[in-house]
């Protein structure tokens, strides 16, 4: 199969082509009138594994133009045959991109067509007093609240009683007729809250009729989650197409997802919250005396499942008993005073303390200062993820999914079902300087003062040097805080532990005036925001963003090793360069940028890390940048 060349300007309304040597197999649908040269192979890729049954991971850097290159043979392949689209992505934030997509596909070619911008209840909620709660007690008072048939947004968006469902019914069908073809989800939300009716209930009924749904990774790939929302929204798993952006977070999200953990701090304020119901309380003390006793002077270690069991001994109550005593206590706070509740956490955890799912895990306790720690981790997302297998297919992209064969080992595809394939990088190579400097690194064996000097004085000449702004990417904020104050550059932007959106917000607003951003990678800075102005001239990554060897990162490479025999490069190695190289990335945007990126550590010249870095792209390996820097700028 191959698809006709349309690289360049495309006749009005016209289509794609795709063909075999006998005839058109298929005619995909395209919005725009030019189509990029490695759009036309990712089409070609995408149509191909959707019509086979088959999942493609590809690897494809920002400017490929990814999501019209997927939705467009995925809608175009679901229309014919009836399917659903699934278009998943991390953040809502990036929700509007695709449905932009949908939207001009409809308008282009006049198509029976409609996606929905699916958020969960939480986010849509227009409840001034709900909407206020943390997770837990949200949707615990949400569903107390609809049972009660108390809630007057429900009652207009779907109604208790047969004459409330037929008034329902009819605003709803006078929503739809504005919905039209698809309507960003804060222009639902807002409607919803001029009609004072639930925008999920409209949500959920818009989806059902909807031939693409964006949402978030949870919605499809939590169990609990998942069967509810197939359940709501009439769609199976076996009719659909699903699209997962940014697959590179997928394993990791899905883990931290299946995970939970609670501490000192948190059972404490669980205890004033009892108190204050006139309970007696001493959950925080009793977990402090078992957590000493059992470490010692050990910094963590494994406990099972039932040794916490033993130190919650309670006469009146089983652990089962007393996560379900405490959600009624939680209820009962939220009803009193509005407030968020520890009750309703703290029964949460202990749910998930107690299941004994399928899913790998391992129990750890640990001590931080004064403060004890008691966590469940999840090790392994593919008893979740690999649902995908159930689909009529999956297509996974991101710009970091190197190597391919982990993300599909670690999330369960099926390997004779699954297509690896990597797309080269629409850039012009001469736009871009790779530098990977010699004689620095943040190995933990020298992280210590005389490095972080000499890493400062080598970052202060690379500020210099560069005509505009530079973005330093630390490992950790340790690591960062251990070099800046060596620094004699003015004007460090520092991104902070917990920074709120608003504050992220100021922080590159600031940047865009002027001054060095400094930030961490796999933070939000380094992948969560795109830097479509240029801002940044040279990106600096800061060391490698390795995991400080722990009990749970001991487990996960020890499960890898079992299951894979690669436990050090799955569950270690290649998420630390994965976002060194993500965090590289955000120099390059569009086809016009030119940056330098540098890779200060010399362990990018060692095999097992140069072997994730852009093969097609050529590495300066020296040990001092200025030079080539000056060149290039000239």
């Amino acid at each position: 199969m191959s698809v006709t060349s349309f690289t360049g300007k495309l006749p009005p309304n016209s289509f794609l082509t795709l063909l075999n040597k006998k005839a058109t197999v298929a005619q995909i649908y395209f919005r725009h009138e030019s189509l990029r040269k490695q759009q036309e192979k990712l089409i070609h890729d995408a149509y191909s594994a959707i019509e086979g049954k088959e999942h493609l991971l590809a690897h494809a850097v920002t400017g490929t133009g990814k999501t019209d290159a997927l939705i467009s043979p995925a809608v175009s392949y679901a229309l014919e045959h009836n399917k659903t689209v699934f278009f998943l992505t991390p953040k809502i934030s990036q929700h509007k991109i695709a449905l932009d997509v949908v939207k001009a596909l409809s308008k282009k070619y006049e198509l029976d067509l409609r996606a929905v911008d699916f958020i969960g209840r939480k986010y849509a909620c227009v409840d001034p007093v709900l909407s206020d709660q943390d997770s837990e007690g949200f949707y615990q008072s949400c569903e107390r609240k609809r049972k009660k048939e108390q809630c007057e947004f429900f009652r207009n968006a779907k109604g208790f009683s047969r004459l409330e469902e037929a008034k329902a019914d009819r605003l709803f069908k006078s929503i739809e007729k504005r919905y039209g073809c698809g309507m960003h989800h804060t222009e639902l939300v807002e409607l919803g809250r001029e009609k004072q009716a639930c925008p999920y209930e409209w949500l959920t009924k818009l989806a059902s009729t909807s031939n693409v749904i964006v949402a978030d990774y949870f919605h499809l790939m939590l169990p609990q989650i998942r069967d509810i929302f197939l359940l709501k929204t009439r769609k199976k798993l076996s009719n659909s197409i699903i699209i997962v952006d940014e697959a590179h977070n997928l394993a990791k999200r899905v883990r931290d997802q299946l995970s939970t953990s609670t501490n000192t701090f948190l059972q404490g304020r669980l205890d004033k919250e009892l108190k204050a119901l006139g309970l007696k309380s001493n959950f925080e003390s009793k977990f402090r005396r078992w957590a000493k006793h059992e470490l010692g002077r050990a910094r963590e270690k494994l406990v099972s499942r039932e040794q916490y069991f033993n130190a919650l001994s309670n006469d009146e109550h089983s652990p089962e008993e007393l996560a379900d005593y405490l959600e009624s206590c939680g209820q009962a706070f939220i009803e009193a005073t509005g407030k968020k509740s520890f009750s309703l956490r703290f029964a949460k955890f202990l749910q998930l303390w107690l299941d004994e799912s399928k899913v790998p895990s391992v129990r750890i306790l640990r001590r931080k200062g004064d403060n004890y720690f008691l966590s469940r981790k999840a090790l392994d997302p593919s008893p979740a993820t690999s649902m995908m297998n159930n689909a009529h297919s999956a297509i996974l992209t991101s710009g970091t999914l190197l190597p391919l064969e982990m993300h599909r080992d670690v999330l369960g595809l099926d390997q004779e079902r699954t297509k690896m394939k990597t797309y080269s990088s629409p850039f012009k190579k001469k736009n871009k300087l790779n530098i990977v400097l010699e004689g620095f690194t943040t190995r933990y064996s020298r992280r210590e003062p005389g490095e972080y000097k000499k890493m400062a004085e080598m970052l202060d000449r690379v500020i210099l040097s560069t005509p505009g702004g530079t973005a330093l990417f630390f490992p950790s904020y340790k690591v960062m805080s251990g070099i800046i104050p060596f620094m004699k550059s003015r004007n460090l932007l520092l991104q902070r532990e917990r920074m709120s959106p608003t504050e992220t917000g100021d922080l590159l607003k600031e940047f865009q005036k002027r001054g060095t951003l400094c930030a961490v990678q796999g933070g939000s800075l380094s992948e969560g925001v795109d830097m479509c102005k240029g801002e940044i001239k040279t990106a600096v990554v800061v060391g490698i963003a390795l995991d400080e060897m722990s009990l749970e990162v001991e487990s996960l490479i020890d499960h890898y090793e079992e299951k894979f025999g690669r436990g050090w490069d799955y569950g270690y190695l290649y998420p630390g360069v994965t976002k060194a190289i993500q965090s590289a990335g955000r120099a390059i945007r569009k086809e016009d940028d030119r940056a330098v990126l540098i890779y200060m550590d010399e362990r990018f010249k060692w095999k097992n890390y140069s072997s994730m870095l852009p093969k097609d792209e050529r590495f300066v390996l020296t040990a001092d940048p200025l030079p080539y820097m000056d060149s290039f700028w000239e």
